[in-house]
């Protein structure tokens, strides 16, 4: 079992490129850089909301109460933040070996990951741009479901 990788023939280029898992890599890896940005602009946009006042009293405790509820490690806040920025993280980092931190046992798993992104990553968060990311990150699963179930044993990442 393998990742694809980018031939030097043109011969193996051409098989490779007909290749249900490399097509279905490439569309699973445009799913993960959309999910990345969709967690990029949610953090953007919630940081923008944190100010920090320099106008305080001494000793008030709820002067930058905006500023703390951004940055703070209470569990579900912090999860709420950064979930989104991780598993595109996570989604990305599939594609390429360099920074590459799992890899998934086979393309039913990675499928289960593209739904779980969908779900919990991407369609609670920026917009509309959420809400499509997610549909087609659920597409790239279920197209990566065909691609194993189908019989093709090469995973569908790619291998930047």
């Amino acid at each position: 079992q393998g990742c694809l990788q980018l031939s030097k023939t043109p011969y193996h280029f051409a098989a490779m490129v007909n290749s249900p898992s490399y097509i279905v890599g490439w569309f699973n890896f445009v799913v993960a850089v959309m999910a990345l940005a969709v967690g990029c602009i949610f953090v953007f946009d919630t940081l923008t909301d944190a100010t920090l006042h320099w106008d305080c009293e001494f000793l008030e405790s709820d002067c930058n109460v905006g500023w703390r509820s951004v940055f703070t490690l209470v569990p579900d806040f912090f999860i709420a933040l950064w979930t989104p920025v991780v598993l595109g993280l996570i989604a990305v980092s599939l594609h390429v070996t360099s920074v590459r931190q799992w890899t998934p046992k086979n393309n039913l798993v990675l499928s289960f990951f593209l739904i779980f992104l969908a779900v919990f990553g991407t369609l609670g968060y920026t917009g509309m741009l959420g809400v499509i990311t997610g549909v087609l990150a659920a597409i790239a699963g279920l197209a990566t479901a065909i691609v194993h179930f189908a019989g093709h044993k090469e995973l569908a990442i790619l291998n930047l």
